[in-house]
């Protein structure tokens, strides 16, 4: 069979009940657990390591033949030694190792658990804004690489994260080594090696991988054994349950420091930003602020001017470049702000719409840095581009016109600071001139310099490393420019001002020149325009709706605000009200997803006739369970508003019902710790989330803070009694104020939006809001529950004081890989693992594992020159997969799904429906889950003397041992055989 799986000859469910699961472990099936001893009922999970290795203890070094490389021991937490790996000098992708040996077993699957300080994380990075580290421990044995360095299903050892994991308490983390390594073996060899940051969204090699450049966290043991559960041995500390607190490190000043950030953008929005440079968010807020008796805009006809200036420039660059529709800024919501804009406006533009449209695409924001306060607005340094001895400011003291400039400093030899602009900038195609004034003080290294990058309408580069340096030393203002000729594909430019070395730099009066025969488009009454506008993008995007549900949702919001827009301009292009909520019914689940449509208007259908875009238990489906990307509550309140704001806004109580089901799901899916200073946070559940590599997940109760959102705007606008107690015990636990970090030190305009809904709206609804009694469900303390979603194969159990989420349908992006991921939480420790598991149901096609050391990267097509299948190889030498050569069966995909399903089939892209199992089998400690996904199967479990007796957490019903529960279509049955199970 090929690789790549195919959607020909693909089976229907069949229609069999009754099917028995003694089949199971089709692939790499675990072995037999040994018998149990008589009293197996009250007997907890019994994990017998084969081996320990205790990190910085000489005996236990010396007994496994460790060699450490760029390590040194420490004492840690609870005084336990560990070791930790150092970067390399100079600092490289690649830090230092530590190479052992230790026992497996020759038959079973063993088991490879780490022993991590909770308490350990990048505390350089607390500011949303900033940089991240976030090193990695990768596992390899007898050479080779155990699993994928980012997002696979079994992926790296550990990753350092932003927050503490568990503060006090150490955590577990255990993940399976391949069986064809171990069999008919005692020992193998491992090998941790420490690495810096992965990038995921990184175009190339550079961008992909990120220095190391700090030591990595303690490692303090290593267990091997064959119970995927893991229990350490009696006598190892671990830490107390903590005793959590309110926070009280912050408090109302960082509201007012979000309220001053608003106020700065929406003061520079008005007298002195480029119009035609503005983007979809900056025109939007300038809309907003115009509504809003606390802006300098409001009610000001100079606002509404220039919001028509900046639609008027969205024009403009759209004629010259057909791709502004589909760029980056609006995602997949293509035109849709400019047709909310209008909305909300509509009542105070006059006669304005019948004026010409006027302006210029080319323009840069803020070139002279005249505006902002501390940091100039619209210019921002990425996370890899300052090191720590380099500083950025607006310097109002110096400047060759207006009154300020921007001023960048390194100290060390080495140091370096690299500030671009945002947004980018529009360009066609043909030779533009780039310049700058530079001014320098002291530079003896290698300089100040611009540098245009190029990218394309969806932001991806495609023209780099074009620098131009000024002189070095000390001089005045020096002009630098280049002549550039646009690459092909290229839409927009990116102005990078960087130094290098030691000393101090300033940079003025930016500059673009158009070519001189650059086309200026026809320049129509603004009436007009926009209605060219708004219908393009309209059926455009109908003819291009995306099958991932926050994308779809996006393009389900733009379809609709265009079509708004539309109904306003020209009521006769308009689509009738239903048809036009249809694409948002789809996007939330209330009917299938139909997928694009043709010419014609015809939905293609894609994934067939019974595919939604949110499962019947209200979660979010891209392929499994995501965490963060699930967070889709600030695409609700856009789709919600965009109905109901602005002239003739309407009521839609069908899609708040829906809605306000997306957001209390989320609610099971949330982990209540501590955070760094000991106070109670709930945070999301993200160790069994597809596209997830930050644990643990953002801080969230019932909103989180993002791009697009702040923690209270489902509480403010939905009103919900749960939703609102949530939200005010976020209140009450101190985590409101941390939260708007974000919104305070992000520069982009896109999270200014965010913050001026949150002070001119959302703060006064909420605090208006009547006291609310809800707290979140998986707090200690709640109601025991089980929670289920066949279709995207996980599940949440609260079972008195434990928590488990699982992942059955774990990252099988091209088959069936027989794994499952588990997040297992009491309130003393925690422990995540991917195990073995078995399964049921697959048809005879298979695929067979690359020898790749990411996770199938190529989620675009690698023909046209963009990420390879496999991704980018890591510097250094070449590594294998020890993975590579495993084979998966596929599952069964309904009749009705097309081949290809999307329109793109190629090696390396996920596929949709065909690594989710019918029927899994899973065992993790206490607790045998067993799922049935498909449609209208039976299945039958196999005579189990050994699990059991056991309590069905759904129902409290007692399951004997040797008892055979039939699972039925779409259900999960939970057994527990703990210590509580018969109580």
């Amino acid at each position: 069979m090929p690789n790549a799986p195919r959607r020909r000859d693909v089976l229907k469910y069949a229609g069999t009940t009754g099917v028995a699961a003694a089949g199971l472990g089709l692939l790499n099936s675990q072995s037999a657990a040994a018998a149990p001893a008589a009293d197996a009922a009250f007997q907890p999970a019994v994990c017998k390591p084969l081996d320990i290795v205790v990190f910085g203890d000489d005996g236990s070094e010396s007994a496994h033949g460790l060699t450490a490389t760029l390590s040194d021991p420490v004492t840690g937490g609870l005084g336990q030694k560990a070791r930790v790996l150092n970067p390399t000098e100079p600092a490289g992708y690649w830090g230092g190792t530590l190479k052992f040996d230790v026992a497996v077993s020759p038959t079973a699957t063993t088991y490879v658990t780490v022993r991590l300080w909770g308490d350990d994380y990048d505390s350089t990075s607390q500011q949303a804004a900033s940089g991240k580290n976030m090193w990695r421990l990768q596992l390899f044995c007898d050479g080779l690489q155990v699993g994928y360095q980012d997002e696979g299903a079994v992926d790296s050892l550990d990753i350092l994260d932003t927050s503490p994991r568990t503060p006090g308490r150490f955590f577990f983390h255990t993940l399976p080594l391949p069986e064809k390594l171990t069999a008919g073996k005692k020992k193998v060899t491992l090998e941790i090696r420490s690495m810096g940051r992965i990038w995921s969204y990184g175009q190339n090699a550079d961008q992909l991988y990120h220095k190391m450049t700090t030591p990595s966290r303690g490692i303090y043991r290593l267990y091997t054994h064959t119970e995927p559960y893991f229990v350490p041995p009696k006598g190892e500390v671990q830490g107390p349950a903590p005793v959590p607190t309110a926070r009280t490190v912050e408090g109302p000043e960082a509201l007012e420091a979000v309220r001053q950030r608003v106020a700065k953008d929406q003061k520079f929005y008005l007298p002195s930003a480029n119009p035609a440079g503005m983007d979809a968010f900056a025109f939007q807020s300038l809309a907003e602020g115009y509504l809003w008796s606390g802006s300098p805009a409001y009610q000001n006809p100079a606002a509404l001017d220039r919001v028509l200036r900046a639609l008027d420039g969205r024009y403009m660059a759209w004629k010259n470049d057909s791709t502004v529709m589909t760029g980056s800024d609006q995602q997949w919501q293509g035109f849709g702000r400019v047709g909310l804009v209008l909305a909300l406006l509509w009542e105070h533009l006059g006669n304005r719409l019948d004026e010409k449209v006027t302006g210029s695409p080319y323009e840069i924001s803020n070139p002279g840095f005249e505006e902002g306060g501390d940091t100039p607005m619209g210019w921002e340094v990425p996370g890899w581009g300052k090191t720590a001895d380099a500083s950025w400011a607006r310097d109002t003291s110096v400047s060759r016109s207006g009154s300020a400039s921007l001023k960048v400093t390194a100290s060390a030899a080495n140091g370096f600071i690299t500030v671009y602009s945002s947004p980018k900038t529009r360009v066609g195609k043909g030779t533009y001139t780039y310049g700058a004034w530079i001014r320098t003080d002291g530079v003896t290294g290698t300089g100040a310099h611009i540098d245009p990058l190029f990218f394309d309408a969806s932001g991806k580069l495609v023209g780099s490393d074009h620098r131009k340096y000024a002189t070095t030393g000390t001089h005045g203002w020096e002009q630098v420019s280049l002549d550039l000729e646009t690459p092909d594909g290229a839409t927009q430019v990116e102005f990078h001002l960087r130094l290098s070395g030691p000393g101090t730099a300033w940079f003025d009066d930016l500059t673009v020149t158009l070519p001189a025969d650059t086309a200026t488009p026809e320049q129509p009454v603004s009436r007009a325009a926009y209605v060219d506008m708004l219908k393009s993008s309209r059926d455009y995007w109908r003819q291009h709706f995306p099958h991932y549900t926050n994308k779809s949702q996006i393009c389900a919001i733009g379809i609709y605000q265009a079509n708004r827009g539309l109904g306003l301009l020209a009521p006769e292009l308009a689509l009738p009200e239903e048809k036009a909520r249809d694409y948002m019914y789809q996007s939330l689940g209330m009917k299938p997803y139909f997928g694009k449509e043709d010419a014609y208007g015809n939905p293609t259908k894609p994934l067939g006739e019974s595919y939604h875009q949110v499962s019947r238990a209200g979660l979010t489906r891209e392929l499994g369970y995501v965490g963060s990307y699930g967070e889709v509550h600030d695409w609700l309140v856009m789709m919600y508003e965009s109905v109901t704001r602005g002239y003739r806004g309407q009521e839609a109580p069908e899609l708040r019902e829906q809605m306000v089901k997306i957001i209390k799901a989320r609610g099971r899916f949330r982990v209540v710790d501590v955070d760094e200073t000991g106070a109670r946070v709930s945070r999301i559940e993200t160790v069994v989330g597809w596209r997830n590599e930050v644990y643990p997940g953002e801080v969230a109760y019932a909103s989180c803070t993002a791009w697009d959102s702040h923690p209270v705007m489902s509480a403010a606008v939905f009103k919900d009694p749960d939703i609102v107690g949530w939200t005010q015990k976020m209140v009450d636990d101190g985590q409101f104020y941390k939260q708007l970090d974000l919104l305070i030190h992000h520069t982009w305009t896109r999270v200014g939006l965010a913050g001026l809904r949150l002070v001119s709206r959302d703060w006064d609804a909420f605090q208006a809001l009547p006291a609310r009694p809800g707290r979140i469900p998986t707090a200690w303390g709640r109601p025991d529950f089980v929670f289920t979603d066949e279709e995207n194969g996980v599940l949440a159990v609260k079972n008195g004081e434990e928590l488990l989420f699982a992942s059955l349908y774990w990252r099988a992006r091209q088959g069936i890989n027989d794994y499952a991921r588990i997040h297992h939480l009491t309130p003393t420790d925690q422990r995540s693992a991917t195990i073995r598991q078995r399964s049921a149901g697959a048809t005879d096609d298979t695929y067979t594992v690359h020898d790749w050391i990411l996770w199938d990267y190529a989620i675009n097509d690698p023909g046209a020159g963009h990420i390879p299948p496999g991704g980018f190889p890591p510097p250094g030498d070449t590594l294998h997969q020890t993975l590579a050569g495993d084979v998966y069966h596929l599952a069964p995909v309904p009749a009705d799904v097309q081949d290809p399903a999307l329109g793109v089939h190629f090696e390396g892209v996920e596929t949709m429906l065909v690594g989710r199992a019918p029927f899994y089998l899973c065992e993790y400690g206490d607790y045998l889950i067993a799922m049935n996904t498909s449609t209208d199967r039976t299945y039958t479990l196999p005579a189990r003397q050994d699990f059991g007796p056991a309590r069905d957490l759904a129902t409290g019903r007692v399951v004997g041992a040797g008892e055979r529960p039939k699972v039925g279509p779409r259900s999960t049955l939970v057994l527990y055989r703990g210590r509580r199970a018969a109580g």
